[in-house]
């Protein structure tokens, strides 16, 4: 059974919730609740940025980069409205806590919307070869 690179990507996101939970209830942190809120609302978006690139690999192929750099931009400036909601702050080491799942859950977005623009780039070769 092979998983599809969505999948992959989703699953190493939701190991990470979990290391961190399980790391978060070994040192016996308070804010349980914004911790939670937190990665409801970060794995929302990062399930729609996955989504959307997919999509846009199906509609505009040409143009996964840039709807890639348009995602980020408006997934950072949710995150700030998010923190700002959540209560960020209130929890001790906050940046510490709250900054790596964000880069964690950026750099799986960043891997595969290159592994899309490679696959891409892969079928114009085989569409050129088979013109040829």
């Amino acid at each position: 059974m092979k998983l599809s690179a969505q999948t992959l990507y989703i699953l190493l996101f939701f190991l990470l919730f979990a290391v961190h939970y399980g790391l978060w209830n070994y040192l016996e942190l308070d804010y349980r609740e914004v911790f939670i809120r937190y990665y409801m609302a970060l794995s929302v978006l990062f399930i729609m940025v996955i989504t959307v690139l997919y999509a846009m690999k199906l509609l505009y192929p040409d143009y996964i980069g840039f709807g890639f750099l348009g995602l980020i931009l408006v997934k950072i400036s949710l995150m700030f409205l998010f923190m700002g909601k959540l209560k960020l702050s209130e929890v001790p080491d906050y940046k510490l806590h709250f900054i790596f799942p964000y880069l964690f859950a950026l750099l799986l977005e960043t891997l595969f919307a290159v592994r899309l623009i490679q696959d891409q780039a892969k079928g114009e070769k085989n569409q050129q070869k088979e013109v040829d």
